[in-house]
């Protein structure tokens, strides 16, 4: 092709061809081959990297041993600050960028150090603060993305003739229905115990609420979803769906899917909008359940149901993922962090999971989130505008590199009831600000 890349190693592989189809084909928007051929390589008329040991013409990256590796040890790379940005595995050679990019954008985009042993929350999650992000400082900055754009003006400044086409900004806003209904549809034993548990905690306000909504006096606090549709669609935005339709349990505790409120709100919901899969808590430890709830949510909208993303965001690699692929799930919505905004896989591009346990690319498209109103509220105790600045600081971090901004929201946090009372100005500020 005459507006290809050409990139040189004497000892091709997965790892390299993986991360280098990411950034050139993906971030940048051109292909990319990789080589083995010297002959070839110096033949060739367009850019071209050199990356390996030897002396050859055209851009050089010395390798670090990452990418030609076939195993997962424990790795803690060490970080220096190039451009003001930083860079992960610094070189010592004189090389035409003193970091290895590819090594670096892969230790991210794999979740490399998520393969080794962790510390947990009590959820079980990886906790963001122990990672190589946080530690260094670079967790809300898209550094995969700025190391791609690096690599551009690399080859723009040695090849002025080769063009690359420009990338646009995108935001795809993603709602997550945990709890349809606050109050309604709840049943005489979930009602009478919930009365009872607000009676203990004194909270008067709570049973007010509750028996004049189902007295049908007000509508239900969680009950947003015509609001949510109404403002998405005055900005022309098409949001995507997750419902939970697990069992019910500690942690799981939506309304059952053969209620018929809860059919007829998924079913109207898919008539608008792409409907996913909300893997429940209890799925994590019953992995049976999953394909199980694929299947209802599948029955309900007579539709295949390709989109995923986990309660509570249990992410475990590799076996959350390779349990989603063999279920027929395509596209995964859970990279993001619970207890802190960011970019946990260090980019806004979603990328195909690679798997380091089988070293091979997959078919699952992971679509990295940013923000969740939980994080904002629950976890960092912002108040609506605190929240409303951190998003905007978010969103520019990604416009910059133009990427896909995505947030993840839920239908209750829209409600102005409970720890939520305010709450309903930071979204319809997070639309105006993203769309």
């Amino acid at each position: 092709m005459n507006n290809m890349i050409l990139i040189y190693t004497p000892h091709p592989n997965p790892r390299l061809t993986y991360i280098t189809r990411f950034l050139f084909t993906s971030i940048l928007g051109v292909p990319v081959s990789v080589t083995a051929n010297v002959e070839e390589f110096k033949q060739y008329p367009l850019p071209k990297i050199n990356y390996s040991n030897e002396l050859l013409d055209g851009i050089t990256i010395y390798p670090v041993s990452l990418l030609f590796e076939k195993d997962i040890h424990d790795l803690n790379p060490e970080c220096t600050i190039f451009n003001g940005f930083p860079a992960l595995f610094p070189l010592q050679q004189t090389s035409s960028l003193p970091f290895d990019p590819f090594a670096a954008s892969f230790f991210m985009v794999s979740r490399y150090e998520e393969y080794l042993p962790n510390p947990i929350d009590q959820y079980n999650r990886v906790i963001p603060t122990n990672t190589v992000a946080f530690k260094n400082h670079f967790l809300e900055i898209p550094l995969v993305d700025h190391w791609a754009f690096m690599l551009r003006q690399l080859i723009e400044s040695n090849y002025p003739s080769f063009q690359f086409p420009n990338r646009s900004y995108s935001f795809i806003p993603t709602i997550d229905v945990d709890i349809a209904y606050a109050y309604k549809y709840r049943g005489i034993y979930r009602t009478i115990g919930a009365t009872l548990k607000s009676l203990l905690k004194g909270d008067i306000k709570d049973n007010r609420r509750r028996f004049q909504i189902l007295f049908q006096k007000k509508s239900d606090p969680y009950d947003t979803f015509d609001l949510i549709n109404n403002w998405h669609q005055q900005h022309n935005l098409t949001p995507r769906f997750f419902f939970q339709v697990g069992r019910y349990g500690k942690y799981d505790k939506n309304l059952p899917p053969s209620h018929f409120a809860m059919q007829r709100l998924i079913k109207q919901t898919s008539e608008q909008c792409s409907v996913g899969v909300h893997p429940s808590y209890q799925s994590n430890y019953r992995p049976d359940r999953v394909k199980e709830e694929i299947d209802t949510l599948s029955k309900i909208t007579a539709t295949p149901i390709i989109r995923s993303r986990q309660h509570f965001l249990m992410l475990r690699y590799p076996e959350t993922y390779q349990r989603l692929i063999k279920l027929g799930i395509t596209e995964d919505y859970t990279m993001g962090y619970a207890q802190l905004p960011g970019f946990r896989a260090g980019t806004c591009t979603p990328f195909h999971f690679y798997d380091l346990t089988s070293e091979t690319e997959t078919s699952l498209m992971v679509y990295p989130f940013q923000v969740m109103d939980g994080t904002l509220n629950q976890y960092l105790k912002l108040s609506p505008l605190e929240a409303i600045e951190r998003i905007r600081q978010l969103n520019s971090a990604v416009r910059k590199v133009n990427g896909t901004f995505i947030s993840l929201w839920h239908n209750q946090s829209i409600g102005e009831v409970r720890n939520w009372k305010n709450w309903r100005e930071v979204y319809k500020a997070l639309l105006q600000i993203s769309s």
